[in-house]
């Protein structure tokens, strides 16, 4: 049996950190797949052949030996929940987080014997908080409830069209959902759930802790991503120092709010300059908070300054080096109806600026198809 599945990418166009903290996110899912292919034969000796391939990396071990490593995990990540290690000692290395889905899942569901190939490739950038982490989860989780027909819908599918219907059922989206967070925070610490949510629902969606999901108008709206570079603080070492310096502070958390609020009423409204100006306003609360390193702060105010484009960190930051992971650049008139993309000369601006900058640049497409799975061979 053969496996094809995939999950998009995701990017905050408000919120980041203040999610954490029980205010609301606007998060869009990215045509930025992450690939996981999924190939089961039965076999006298199970084990796992793993292959990533963004790394060039391949590792082999027996059932025995996978959950022998898996339990290390556990151990070091019940120190980091005692104070004893940092985050980003609970995964030492790529193949940890596959270990720990394939050992969530069995709990859930035990895994068939036999020799299970699992090769993982995506096309985000990977720790730049395009919510690379829940794209791998989230791709294999799919692909192992595929193969084990978790559920009659998950049957039909595969057995009848070969191509699992897009509207998923709603119990395995929410376990989906559930076993996704929870490995995130093996990662990150403490994950707020929003980038399960984001890639589960595609489009763009509102998401705040203990309240539904509300699925938004997703319009075409034309965004270039910049690479500014890996940062290095991870996602779980930045929400941590925010978490130290700032948790005590509502208003700052209200503030964020608000630009959420705002964001989502010049979206809805397809008020170009309300949503250049709220990008803005995000961005120097992103400031405030000391998760946007200096260099990439006069970045953002050269661009703007001379391009009257605007940019904003779209992921957790930073709080130590000179990179911010991935920004968010958005020309206000490159939306208008009378000008639907940015002019030649803005658009060799933002190449020109990054060049300089040393960092990359990629146009942003939106994704409307969400965590797949079809069948490729019986």
């Amino acid at each position: 049996m053969r496996l094809r599945s995939t999950a998009p990418a995701k990017l905050i166009l408000s919120g980041e950190h203040a999610v954490v903290y029980g205010q609301p996110a606007l998060s869009l899912a990215l045509d930025l797949p992450t690939q996981c292919l999924v190939d089961f034969e039965y076999a006298h000796q199970p084990c796992f052949t793993l292959k990533l391939s963004d790394y060039s990396l391949e590792k082999q071990l027996d059932f025995n030996q996978a959950w022998l490593e898996t339990q290390q995990i556990e151990q070091r990540f019940s120190q980091f929940l005692k104070n004893q290690i940092p985050i980003n000692a609970v995964c030492q290395t790529p193949f940890d987080l596959i270990l720990l889905c394939l050992s969530h899942f069995n709990q859930f569901h035990p895994l068939q014997p036999g020799h299970w190939q699992i090769q993982i490739q995506s096309q985000a950038w990977r720790g730049r908080g395009l919510g690379s982490s829940a794209a791998v989860i989230l791709s294999l989780l799919r692909g192992l409830f595929c193969a084990h027909k978790i559920n009659d819908d998950i049957n039909d599918d595969i057995n009848d069209s070969k191509t699992p219907n897009d509207n998923k059922n709603l119990n395995e989206n929410n376990t989906l959902r559930r076993i996704s967070q929870a490995l995130e925070c093996y990662q990150h610490g403490q994950s707020s759930g929003i980038d399960p949510a984001t890639l589960l629902s595609k489009g763009l969606i509102r998401y705040q802790r203990h309240q539904p999901i509300v699925a938004l108008d997703s319009s075409p709206q034309s965004f270039w991503l910049i690479d500014t570079g890996e940062p290095a603080s991870s996602t779980g070492e930045s929400v941590q120092q925010v978490k130290t310096d700032y948790a005590q502070h509502p208003t700052l958390w209200h503030k964020f709010a608000d630009c959420t609020e705002k964001m989502q009423t010049a979206w809805l409204n397809q008020n170009n300059h309300a949503i250049a100006q709220t990008l803005s306003a995000n961005q120097q609360l992103l400031e405030q908070i000391g998760v946007v390193p200096k260099p990439v702060q006069d970045f953002i105010a050269r661009l703007k300054s001379q391009t009257a484009m605007v940019a904003k960190v779209c992921g957790a930051g930073s709080v130590r080096g000179d990179k911010a992971g991935v920004l968010l650049a958005y020309h206000p008139m490159s939306n208008s109806p009378t000008n639907p993309a940015t002019t030649p000369n803005t658009e060799d601006q933002l190449k020109q600026f990054c060049k300089l900058a040393g960092y990359h640049l990629q146009q942003v497409n939106t994704s409307t198809k969400g965590v797949q799975c079809e069948l490729l061979d019986a």
